[in-house]
């Protein structure tokens, strides 16, 4: 790549046409470029807009100064305008505003130059580095009639497959004739965020387009809950699992869209499902014909289990069923494989399959890597002593507790911070042990580990209805410490509460 290819300001256009594979996508891992930002969360591409969506609602952005922007284009003050619009789009998301910026466009069109709007649209799509300049390019094209522009449907067919611009590719897209057509070849060809979107608008005209949602709609890279419900009433799970023989291909997508039905964490799952009856009678039965299981297959057989106890009804059959599957040979050895290979610990726990050893021969290998399987380990009381070894050996506690900082402490430098916070937290249900951890974690840079070790020595005194003092004296000159030092204003409240109650 030659300088201009490689300078920031690259026109996003140009960047995502370069990294076309020959396959019409892009390769794995492709990102635009994003400013890093100390101690802030670097989002893959699409996730902010996305999880605005799914997760926040969306609050009103006063739009006057983007408007004004917009007239003063429509009235020869090119630059003027232009330097209020970038200056807009730092501070808010277009998300944010498409809504209020298209029906106000609406309402005042004949206030509007459509020809100085078009030309900054395509300018915007075509010259610019920013994706949310890009964004509200393609918003104000989705108001125009882009049909019969095969040049310019060209140019937002190539920025769709950007995970970060494809939400507002769709809105234009679907103004086009043979909308859902190039809504199935785009879903085809993105794999993040992109996916996500792309799934949520196709609709499901024919048997070509039902199968690919059945087998791979759930299939992304961010979480198959947020595509789960909808590929469900578009691939017609329910019907599909009526079927005497699915095919293999059609059962992995079929366990992709039940794990993500019945994870009910981001969004609506099972609950919301048409068919729920439906797909907790026949999943079982369609699991009881397979002759091998998956770790997958066993995690929604126990999601199940665990859906229709919590909803309090009566399934005799459908309970009996379930046990039978879970406590098969299929399930152990499915749950057995998986923790040679470091997974299935959880459902080991559930199912009641011996795990310790395994999962402690992975911690032995790499506790920093491993870090999590002490969140099982410790179910265990005579694991603790020689976890807290393993632990002490591995972390160089001294050098960690230097002091609380406002750091998140995302990447892999972080790494044994994550894994002092996972042995902070597993530590709760045993009040007076692991009390040097305690210490290193009131004192470490890491924001999360200090809130975990704050968790846990709360959760000590409640577990003991004793003081603190009382458990672990050994930390109160820490504790005293930790409220000097402290940086953040929730975190010293909490230390003193926690010294409030040693009055």
């Amino acid at each position: 790549m030659n300088k201009q290819e490689n300078s920031a300001d690259q026109p996003l256009l140009q960047r995502i046409a370069a990294a076309r594979t020959p396959e019409g996508t892009l390769p794995p891992g492709f990102a635009l470029p994003k400013e890093k930002t100390p101690n802030r969360l670097v989002f893959a591409d699409g996730a902010l807009d996305g999880i605005k969506l799914y997760h926040t609602e969306i609050k009103p952005v006063p739009i006057t100064e983007l408007t004004e922007a917009l007239q003063q284009l429509c009235h020869g003050q090119q630059q003027e305008g232009a330097r209020r619009i970038s200056a807009f789009l730092k501070q808010h998301a277009m998300i944010e505003v498409i809504d209020d910026l298209q029906k106000w466009i609406a309402a005042h069109r004949s206030q509007l130059d459509p020809g100085a709007l078009s030309r900054y649209a395509i300018g915007c799509l075509m010259t610019s580095s920013l994706p949310e300049m890009v964004k509200l390019g393609l918003a104000l094209m989705e108001m125009m009639n882009t049909d019969g522009q095969p040049q310019l449907k060209q140019i937002v067919r190539t920025l769709a497959l950007s995970d970060e611009l494809t939400l507002f590719c769709l809105f234009v897209m679907r103004n086009w004739s043979h909308a859902n057509d190039e809504m199935f070849d785009l879903v085809q060809k993105v794999r993040g965020w992109g996916r996500i979107h792309c799934v949520a608008q196709i609709e499901p005209e024919n048997r070509l387009i039902r199968k690919w949602l059945l087998d791979y709609g759930c299939e992304n890279t961010v979480a198959a809950a947020y595509s789960a419900l909808p590929v469900a009433e578009k691939a017609e799970l329910a019907e599909q699992l009526a079927k005497e023989d699915i095919s293999d291909q059609d059962w992995q997508g079929i366990n992709r869209i039940v794990d993500g039905l019945m994870a009910e964490g981001p969004v609506a799952g099972i609950s919301s499902y048409s068919k729920k009856e439906e797909l907790l009678e026949r999943y079982p039965q369609q699991a009881a014909r397979r002759q091998t299981r998956t770790l997958t297959e066993v995690r929604n057989l126990i999601a199940i289990m665990q859906y229709i106890q919590r909803e309090k009804k009566e399934y005799p059959a459908l309970k009996q069923k379930l046990t039978e599957l879970l406590q098969s040979s299929a399930s152990y050895l499915a749950v057995s494989e998986a923790m040679e290979q470091g997974n299935g610990f959880e459902e080991a726990v559930k199912l009641g399959i011996p795990y310790a050893q395994k999962a402690m021969d992975w911690l032995k290998q790499d506790p920093i890597e491993h870090c999590m399987t002490v969140r099982w380990l410790m179910l265990s009381e005579p694991d603790v002593d020689a976890i807290l070894a393993i632990f002490k050996q591995a972390l160089p506690l001294s050098q960690m507790a230097s002091g609380p900082s406002d750091v998140l402490g995302l990447g892999k430098e972080y790494q044994s911070y994550h894994a002092l916070a996972a042995l902070v937290q597993a530590l709760a249900a045993y009040p007076g042990q692991g009390t040097e951890f305690l210490q290193c974690a009131l004192l470490c840079p890491v924001v999360s580990c200090r809130t975990h070790a704050l968790n846990t020595l709360e959760g000590w005194v409640n577990l003991s209805a004793a003081p603190l003092k009382g458990i672990a004296p050994q930390l109160m000159p820490v504790l005293a410490q930790a409220e000097v030092l402290e940086v953040k204003e929730e975190l010293r409240n909490r230390i003193l509460r926690l010294k409030e109650k040693e009055a």
